[in-house]
């Protein structure tokens, strides 16, 4: 019994657990390799998340990103991201949509943030970036025509 609760804690801290090195449930690791951004593809059917943050952060001017992410399946992809996007300064708002597997971000305004750093930050939190978007084709509904 106690072998089993041992071997529970164990692997309860193993770096999967902290995102760090994050292997899908088909058992492939996506952490280490390169993504593809398209950056401002518009081929893309991926649109913004809208959530009263993400609103906020679009009304006060800030240029929304979407990040397509592989290995993100569960509340935990969504906490290593969330925790590691929102302590920076130069992002407004981030939400991460599991049901279409996107970051969502709004930087803030006058903040950069290049698709490279971008890609730095999700392959930190654990996944890789598959593809990055912006412009205004990833705004759905009443931000459609922003100039963001």
């Amino acid at each position: 019994m106690i072998r089993i609760i041992l071997m529970s804690a164990a692997m309860a801290f193993t770096p999967v657990a902290f995102g760090q090195n994050h292997v899908n449930h088909d058992g492939h690791d996506h952490a280490g390799e390169a993504g593809e951004h398209d950056g401002h593809g518009a081929e893309a059917a991926v649109q913004l998340s809208l959530t009263p943050e993400i609103e906020a952060g679009l009304e006060a001017g800030g240029e929304a990103v979407v990040v397509e992410v592989l290995g993100a399946v569960c509340d935990f992809c969504a906490k290593a991201m969330n925790k590691t996007f929102g302590r920076r300064d130069d992002v407004a708002a981030v939400y991460v949509d599991l049901d279409s597997k996107t970051l969502n971000l709004v930087l803030m305004p006058e903040a950069v943030m290049d698709d490279a750093e971008i890609s730095r930050v999700v392959v930190r939190s654990g996944y890789r970036a598959k593809a990055i978007h912006r412009g205004a084709h990833i705004l759905g509904g009443d931000h459609a025509s922003d100039p963001a």
